[in-house]
């Protein structure tokens, strides 16, 4: 079995410092902006329900009969299962400066301690980097083999993009195109602000309520990604005729009071405007087994061998409460998610 520990730098000379440089990872942005309710202990699946009450009202009468009706359903979370595991010899630090913190024996040799906290640490970043990526862009459609670089690390459930899009019920801003950070064009589509007025205008003709509400710039947010909130900045600090921000200073996401939220795991050219938080009256959930399951499991692989692994084990699905309180700007279409 291939050792997945490649050592690049063999020069054992001179002293090393007692740390690493860790690149640079995003982790689990959506929750960590607190974007959406997390809904752990789930060991199967669990439903949240919805209730609703139509034709509320009728003519007085002295011995009235009934009128409107109470609807009962709910919505599922499934939990499906993903891995981390890989295996690798501690032995090659032998040639490496971290030698010195070898085992004396070597049917003890382990892992040097400076390099297994650090070897757990970035394979729990990655790790979440492509959860992040997977809440929003998977896909158990993707015909990459799971395990390869690119779709292969998110095809193991679907994301809520995938779910929005083949969800009639979702309201999508019809014909986008590719934003950008030019003057806005009547009708276009394609400014940056004219995606969010387009959104806007979906919520406010078809869900007025959720506008009526007097903690709407709290609840309602732009989801957006990293690069497209680099677009609105341009724009804002740049394009737009009269400046409100000066290219010096540090930008304000917000637009016309509601927050843009800019996070890893979102595609460019998409927009969601709906309501997203850390609680449960959220409309958008995470599912897992638990919350727990961030740790990794480092042991030796067996008795006899001098190999070890690191392990880890989760369950993770994606959902929303209410179809028509989604507001969706996307160039993506069904077909972006059998690729």
């Amino acid at each position: 079995m291939a050792d997945s520990l490649v050592i690049n730098d063999t020069s054992y000379s001179g002293t090393f410092a007692s740390y690493f440089w860790l690149p640079a990872t995003f982790g689990m942005d959506t929750v960590q902006k607190g974007g959406v309710y997390i809904q752990d202990g789930i060991k199967k699946q669990h439903t949240i329900g919805r209730i609703d009450f139509s034709q509320p009202l009728q003519q007085r009468a002295a011995t009235p009969t009934t009128s409107g009706t109470f609807t009962i359903d709910g919505r599922v979370l499934e939990p499906l299962d993903l891995m981390l595991y890989t295996e690798f010899n501690p032995r090659q630090f032998e040639t490496y400066w971290l030698a010195e913190q070898l085992s004396p024996t070597l049917l003890a040799r382990e892992l040097p301690v400076t390099a297994e906290n650090y070897m757990i640490q970035i394979g729990l970043n990655r790790m979440f980097e492509q959860i992040e990526t997977g809440l929003w862009m998977g896909s158990t459609s993707y015909t990459a083999t799971p395990g390869t670089t690119g779709n292969g690390q998110i095809c193991f459930f679907d994301g809520f993009l995938k779910k929005m899009i083949s969800d009639s019920s979702v309201l999508q801003v019809p014909s986008p195109l590719p934003l950008t950070a030019t003057e806005p064009t009547p009708g276009g589509y394609y400014n940056i602000v004219d995606a969010m007025n387009a959104l806007l205008q979906l919520c406010a003709t078809n869900q007025k309520a959720l506008l009526s509400r007097p903690s709407r710039y709290e609840r309602l947010k732009f989801f957006v990604s990293i690069n497209t909130e680099q677009i609105y900045q341009t724009y804002i600090t740049t394009t737009q005729q009269f400046k409100g921000v000066n290219t010096t200073d540090k930008g304000i996401n917000k637009f016309k009071g509601y927050e843009i939220v800019p996070l890893a795991g979102l595609p460019d050219d998409t927009i969601i405007f709906c309501e997203g938080l850390a609680d449960t009256t959220s409309n958008l959930y995470v599912g897992m087994n638990s919350t727990e399951d961030n740790a990794l499991q480092l042991m030796r692989l067996q008795n006899n061998s001098e190999l070890f692994f690191l392990k880890g084990l989760m369950k993770y699905d994606v959902q929303y409460g209410f179809s028509d309180e989604i507001f969706l700007y996307t160039t993506l279409t069904a077909s972006s998610f059998n690729l």
